[in-house]
């Protein structure tokens, strides 16, 4: 979700040509124009993202505007961001480009009144780990703090809990346990009010949908695991927002939401421990 990338010197010559660094679903281009490059950031992903670039150390170059610079580039886009040009004309300039983005509008706004059904088939019988309102371990974050833990075996079917398209996914972590520097596999979901389904620790290779790929409430992701910061197989269920610091880089915000069971009427107030079977029979 957080991607944080590279530092790159760009040399332009006097008819130099485009640098065109390779990294989905952002990159940077370099468009000649009049005398000068202009800075296009170019986002190739599904979904809207938030992307801080530095223009740094210029040697013969003037920057416009100056570093660093925050927007949101639009999924499927290419935008002007800056100017590069020569300070003494006739002679190469040269600068350093930085960025990172993260996926997803800091604009966006949770639809109060979206409901999500449980992630699981018919008839699956799920426990409740952690929630808010119980025992909390590693829920202490923002991007954590409305977040559900339901605690199955590995190799559980996992569905989509609300319709949206695939923004992200990994899936070749293979190692999990009481260690937060660990990665698990996970399914980020972009609804349709720009907040994300973000699904995590599913198993090695077994996830099932791509990237760009819509998927409707009940769709098959994937199947469970025990990978990242975890000890013992559960997944991770969190709705999330991507905001803005003071600084311009983002930092995710979790939301409560209402999740239905009962073919599909009834809302389910969690708690601790709580055990359930998913019925959407009469859906």
């Amino acid at each position: 979700m957080h991607r944080f990338l590279f530092v790159l010197a760009i040399l332009f010559a006097t008819n130099p040509a485009l640098a065109d660094p390779q990294l989905y679903p952002f990159k940077l281009n370099f468009r000649a124009e009049s005398g000068k490059q202009v800075v296009m950031a170019q986002n190739n992903g599904p979904a809207p993202i938030l992307a801080t670039v530095n223009l740094l150390n210029p040697q013969n170059a003037i920057v416009e505007p100056p570093s660093p610079i925050v927007m949101v580039v639009p999924p499927q886009a290419s935008i002007p961001i800056a100017s590069v040009h020569g300070a003494v004309a006739g002679k190469g300039y040269r600068v350093s480009t930085s960025f990172k983005y993260s996926i997803g509008d800091p604009d966006a706004v949770h639809n109060s009144a979206a409901t999500y059904r449980l992630p699981f088939q018919d008839g699956q019988e799920i426990k409740i780990g952690q929630v808010i309102g119980g025992r909390i371990t590693t829920h202490n974050a923002p991007d954590s703090r409305y977040a559900i833990d339901f605690s199955i075996s590995v190799g559980t079917p996992i569905l989509a809990s609300r319709k949206g398209r695939i923004v992200d996914v990994d899936q070749n972590f293979t190692q999990g346990g009481n260690d937060p520097a660990l990665k698990a596999n996970h399914v980020l979901i972009l609804h349709d009010d720009g907040t994300l389904g973000m699904y995590s620790h599913f198993s090695a290779n077994r996830i099932d949908v791509s990237i760009g790929q819509w998927v409707e409430a009940g769709t098959l992701l994937g199947y469970s695991g025990n990978t990242g910061y975890s000890t013992g197989p559960h997944l991770h269920f969190a709705v999330l927002t991507n905001t803005r610091t003071p600084d311009g880089t983002a930092k995710y915000i979790s939301v409560p939401v209402t999740f239905v069971n009962e073919a599909p009427n009834q809302k389910i107030q969690f708690t601790q421990d709580q055990k359930l079977v998913a019925n959407y029979h009469a859906q």
